[in-house]
């Protein structure tokens, strides 16, 4: 069957001495991996369609007792290239298809996934110096997707001392120190606040955040946390410590 649909590569490998196995995450039928014949040649059809974060629509012939699908063709839906010129801005985008490719099953639809994930490499694209604040909104947004979203009201947030506070890591609450529950991660009001934000409000909304360097790398441990504890050893920890490193590099240049 001849299958047309947008996709996302989440990674790509040599094969041979001209093809690449490439696994895409498509709308129509979730994590998909597919070989691409010839895509390391000079003059390959494919382009720089099949490079990770690439936004595509591709056709495949997808057979299903077949674990490897055949690409006949990609082509660019967005470039994109707002990404491709600043480091920064490529490691937060490499950071969310790890995510996907680590968080989601093979042949499984998650449409809203999908357009989660577009939307994330769109605003990222287009980000001026909070590019930053695009990474923990898609994590906790794709844990509401996965079906784990955190699960404090707008009293929790309000209750917050001036001290700080807790997040409850199995159920996503937000309680004063002195009411906190054992499997809890300690932080400052501003950035339990802002996690808050990060998981509720629209991604205009979110993008407009201004927070401190400390705080920010806070709110990215704090959503890093959340997220582990309930997908436990499928967390990616390597993306995870380059990001972190990353930010840290910046902001002492910076300083």
């Amino acid at each position: 069957m001849i299958v047309r649909t947008e996709a996302v590569v989440l990674r790509n490998l040599d094969y041979g001495e001209t093809s690449q196995i490439v696994t895409l995450f498509t709308r129509e039928r979730g994590r998909l991996a597919v070989m691409a014949k010839g895509a390391r040649r000079t003059k390959s059809k494919f382009g720089s369609t099949l490079q990770p974060m690439a936004y595509t629509q591709v056709v495949f012939y997808h057979r299903e007792t077949r674990g490897l699908q055949t690409l006949s063709e990609s082509a660019h839906l967005e470039p994109l290239l707002g990404i491709r010129r600043d480091l920064q801005k490529i490691t937060l985008g490499l950071r969310l298809v790890e995510l996907v490719y680590a968080l989601t099953e093979e042949e499984d639809p998650q449409p809203s996934v999908f357009r989660l994930l577009v939307g994330a490499l769109r605003t990222l694209d287009a980000a001026g110096e909070r590019a930053a604040n695009v990474l923990p909104y898609f994590q906790l947004r794709l844990a509401g997707t996965l079906g784990f979203a955190p699960a404090f009201e707008k009293g929790d947030v309000e209750a917050l001392p001036h001290e700080g506070g807790v997040l409850a890591l199995e159920s996503g609450r937000l309680y004063p120190a002195d009411e906190a529950p054992k499997t809890g991660q300690r932080a400052s009001q501003t950035a339990l606040r802002a996690f808050a934000v990060f998981a509720r409000a629209d991604l205009a909304d979110v993008m407009r955040m201004d927070l401190t360097a400390d705080r920010r790398r806070e709110v990215q441990a704090l959503a890093d946390d959340y997220l582990r504890y309930h997908v436990e050893d499928a967390f990616p920890d390597r993306g995870a410590k380059v990001t972190a490193h990353l930010f840290t590099e910046g902001e002492q240049e910076r300083d």
